[in-house]
């Protein structure tokens, strides 16, 4: 549990009041700008890496490429030595042996209404009286 001071009146509860709050609880009143910690440490979990995020390994396994370790808001779990190695091998891998990427095909919208061009309305028009 988290101690809080509010910011904001909240059930009934005038601001300055001193609550406790769950990890999730909290986040969320601090988005809302509702609550700040009690012990004065403003820093918001939000903005901190986590820690529970895949290895260099695991995330090249995933099909990821090793030169975008770590994801995005994850700190890297891998040693810098471990990180190079799959960014250097990623590079010496032959072009061969990766698989070509397919453009997705095209898909007809059937919920698009009609056109409603006079020029292509008068083509299809022309076409039909031939």
């Amino acid at each position: 549990m988290i101690k809080a001071v509010l910011l904001k009146p909240l059930d009934g509860d005038p601001e300055g009041t001193e609550r406790e709050f769950d990890q999730a609880d909290f986040d969320f009143l601090v988005k809302m700008n509702a609550v700040r910690r009690a012990d004065g440490n403003n820093v918001q979990h939000a903005d901190e890496l986590r820690l529970d995020g895949p290895t260099v390994a695991e995330f090249v396994a995933r099909g990821y490429k090793a030169s975008a370790y770590p994801p995005s808001g994850y700190a890297a779990r891998s040693t810098p030595e471990e990180i190079a190695t799959a960014v250097a091998a990623e590079g010496a891998g032959d072009d061969a042996s990766q698989p070509e990427e397919k453009a997705a095909p095209a898909v007809e919208n059937k919920m698009a209404p009609d056109v409603a061009n006079k020029d292509v309305v008068a083509s299809t028009t022309k076409r039909r009286n031939r």
